[in-house]
């Protein structure tokens, strides 16, 4: 007869908390994630005085992405990394990189900076008929007329000209347009409008004009459109 092997039952037992340990790890954690929020700040900062102080301009992007790297040989000088694996890691980089990205957005909008170039918008042309002054696609030969532009900024817009040029003939050059105001001579409109007063009007032919804008940072701009005459 074959003897019956006592069967043993393995009893899974958890092993005991230590509260001390737990303690310790969750304040390390806490600290490093406070830590790389003020690294996020001091490169946010140097992107931001890199944009104010030279041509870089968009580049600082390529600053923001690699820095959290950077963690990796900074945390060991302040913080003992020896039992940290790579989720460990990977808490305080995004930590970073999220309060980099959020403080290089507000410190590169008003009233901290301002980057963005103004915008064009609608374009139109404004003629007299029976004394008062209408918007039109079709101007006539000689016939006195106003051009009108939308130039918008996210802070202020310092002054928008335009050159023209008929054919290869340049015969407008830097041209100041004067911004529309309420009450206006033409009935016009509208914010954030600049305008132009052709009192001769123009001979029969097709014009290229070159709009410029700028605005109080001396962010530029431009546009350029065809208008027709006859």
């Amino acid at each position: 007869m074959s003897k019956k092997k006592d069967k043993r039952e393995e009893i899974f037992s958890f092993p005991e908390f230590n509260k001390e340990e737990y303690r310790a790890k969750e304040t390390r954690d806490s600290i490093i994630t406070i830590f790389s929020v003020f690294y996020a700040f001091i490169i946010a900062i140097i992107c931001y005085s890199l944009v104010r102080m030279t041509p870089i301009g968009g580049s600082v992007m390529f600053i923001g992405f690699v820095a959290p790297f950077g963690l990796i040989k900074i945390l060991p000088l302040f913080f003992d990394t020896s039992e940290f694996e790579k989720k460990n890691w990977f808490g305080p980089m995004i930590m970073s990189f999220m309060a980099w990205l959020g403080l290089i957005i507000l410190l590169s909008n008003p009233p901290f900076n301002d980057i963005a170039k103004p915008k064009f918008q609608q374009i139109e042309t404004y003629v007299e008929m029976d004394g008062q002054w209408n918007e039109t696609e079709v101007i006539g030969i000689d016939t006195p007329f106003v051009l009108v532009i939308s130039v918008k900024d996210n802070l202020e817009v310092g002054d928008v000209q335009f050159s023209a040029s008929k054919g290869t003939n340049g015969f407008l050059n830097s041209q100041l347009m004067e911004k529309v105001e309420a009450d206006n001579e033409f009935g016009i409109e509208g914010n954030s409008l600049y305008y132009y007063y052709f009192e001769n009007g123009l001979d029969i032919a097709s014009y290229s004009f070159v709009f410029t804008a700028s605005d109080t940072s001396e962010n530029p701009n431009s546009k350029t459109i065809i208008l027709t005459i006859g």
